[in-house]
């Protein structure tokens, strides 16, 4: 009997094609979209776009640059003129980070901590990993492209720590090197290192837990209305179920109304989900919502009828409930993961990041990171909420089509 009961199991499970793709195809895609990830982040490959303006055009920052270029993780952005171009390109996302050699800081040969450092970092708070790694590359370009200057950086910390060369200087040496042991025991600094060279500054958003925080009431917010949008427009089947689809349709407005109903509903609902979320953001969090509500409201509303619309359509191409309950879950799982709503998209590797543009989840948190993290004007957020609005009523109108179906014997 319980080989019976197995069989019969084993037999329904192949015979839906809907449950077997969700447990057999879904698993492997969603194990090679976070492995692809996680596998970049953890190597030495994670890429770094990063704009660079060289204030100086010296010979030390040109060899330095040029040793930088060729580091296989830094995808440098030609054509950035001047500083303030660097700087929008870093608040808009466009670079991951901006480094400057500046003409108002001390110079690479002589640099020593008496003015401000030649090199400048301009970053974006929520991007603290892309400076990181940067900042570790340039340094390894620093040793490789200008050794005489960190050999003469030596020399002058010897001449400056141990004073003068004289017939007691192994006594001295080996006094001041025991003086930068206790130092450093201390986690005090102790003589040259390459961070005087180098200076960061913070130029997006707040602080980078407060923008993270933004991103994911973000990722999560659009997330869920998405799965809610599904989840409640399944009720049209169950609605054709009871046979209360062919008593409307009969009526003077059809489908139509059972459509545009279900639709008004499921956008009132997102727009609750998305204030909620965003209301404990805001009270727990400091995300500054009440400073922007208007493109907030903005953003929330097309994120709200995308989702409406998308679950509408997702939910009237299936013939049955059983159908219903699992092609959304699939379709929304996959463009969360791809889109960012689960993992940031800085985290990605390139191609992940570009493939992540077909999915709405990307347009929407585009548009939430463009207002809470960098700052944009509603004018450079109409374009995405265009996109979601848009994309929505097309869904709309793709589902009135299909809701026919529903009725038709």
């Amino acid at each position: 009997m319980t080989l019976t009961i197995f069989r019969a199991a084993l037999l329904q499970l192949l015979h839906d094609r809907g449950a077997l793709l969700l447990s057999l195809f879904v698993p492997a895609v969603f194990f090679l979209i976070f492995a692809e990830i996680f596998a970049t982040a953890a190597s030495d490959q994670v890429q770094v776009h990063v704009a660079i303006v060289d204030e100086v055009q010296s010979a030390d920052s040109i060899r330095l640059l040029a040793a930088l270029n060729s580091e296989a993780t830094v995808t440098v952005i030609p054509g950035v003129p001047d500083r303030n171009a660097a700087l929008d390109l870093v608040r808009r996302g466009t670079a991951d980070v901006a480094l400057i050699v500046r003409a108002d800081g001390e110079s690479l040969a002589t640099a020593a901590g008496l003015a401000a450092p030649p090199l400048l970092l301009l970053v974006d708070p929520s991007r603290n990993v892309a400076a990181t790694v940067l900042s570790g590359q340039l340094q390894r370009a620093y040793f490789k492209a200008l050794p005489d200057l960190a050999i003469g950086r030596v020399a002058e910390l010897i001449g400056t720590e141990f004073t003068e060369f004289s017939p007691r200087q192994q006594a001295e040496i080996d006094t001041g090197l025991a003086e930068l042991r206790e130092s450093a025991s201390k986690g005090q600094r102790g003589g040259w290192s390459f961070e005087e060279l180098l200076e960061h500054e913070n130029v997006a958003g707040q602080t980078a837990a407060l923008n993270h925080i933004a991103y994911y009431a973000g990722a999560v917010a659009f997330m869920f209305l998405l799965f809610a949008a599904a989840q409640n427009a399944v009720g049209i089947l169950d609605d054709q179920a009871a046979g209360i689809l062919d008593r409307i349709a009969a009526g003077p407005g059809g489908m139509t109304v059972v459509v545009n109903g279900r639709f008004i509903f499921l956008v009132v609902q997102g727009m609750v989900q998305g204030t909620v979320i965003f209301a404990v953001a805001w009270l727990l969090y400091g995300v500054d919502v009440p400073g922007n509500f208007g493109a907030w409201l903005l953003i929330s509303f097309s994120a709200a009828v995308l989702a409406a619309g998308l679950g509408l359509l997702l939910v009237t191409a299936c013939r049955t409930r059983a159908q219903a309950q699992i092609l959304p879950t699939v379709v929304i799982l996959i463009m969360s993961a791809v889109g960012g709503s689960m993992v940031p998209r800085f985290f990605m590797p390139a191609w992940l990041q570009t493939l992540g543009w077909i999915t709405p989840n990307t347009w929407a948190l585009e548009a939430y990171s463009g207002l809470f993290w960098r700052g944009e004007p509603l004018l450079a957020l109409l374009p995405r909420c265009a996109g979601l609005f848009l994309t929505g009523l097309l869904a709309l109108a793709i589902s009135h089509l299909l809701a026919r179906r529903l009725v038709q014997h």
